[in-house]
């Protein structure tokens, strides 16, 4: 299963954290449950763009999923009684949501890459 837009993965947050969910808690964070927890990631910032489809994946979007979809997690590890485990990533987690869309997209809104080649250089 995978998230509903696809702006990031579970390998892309656990990647970030590095905690292997599923060690923690196999029933907790499934891969299912995850997915649902990033897609929540992912309206927040389709709502901050004010869409509601599938946007180009910028960097600024990428990085916003993942850091919300971490925090979104971190709850839940906290919840378990696991300490220490985002200490590399406290800083971020711990900022707001609004806060992380505004670092992350206010640069993005409005904006989709532009494909350029060595013949459009001239």
């Amino acid at each position: 299963m995978v998230s509903t837009y696809e702006y990031c993965a579970l390998a892309d947050v656990e990647a970030f954290t590095g905690i292997d969910y599923s060690t923690l808690h196999a029933t907790k964070f499934t891969a299912a449950l995850i997915d649902a927890k990033i897609t929540i990631a992912e309206r927040m910032i389709n709502a901050y763009l004010g869409v509601t489809v599938a946007q180009t994946k910028t960097d600024g979007i990428i990085s916003a999923a993942i850091i919300i979809s971490a925090k979104i997690l971190h709850g839940a590890v906290l919840e378990l009684g696991v300490h220490g485990e985002l200490e590399h990533a406290a800083e971020l987690i711990d900022m707001s949501v609004p806060a992380i869309l505004r670092m992350f997209l206010t640069t993005d809104i409005g904006v989709d890459a532009i494909p350029m080649s060595a013949g459009d250089l001239s």
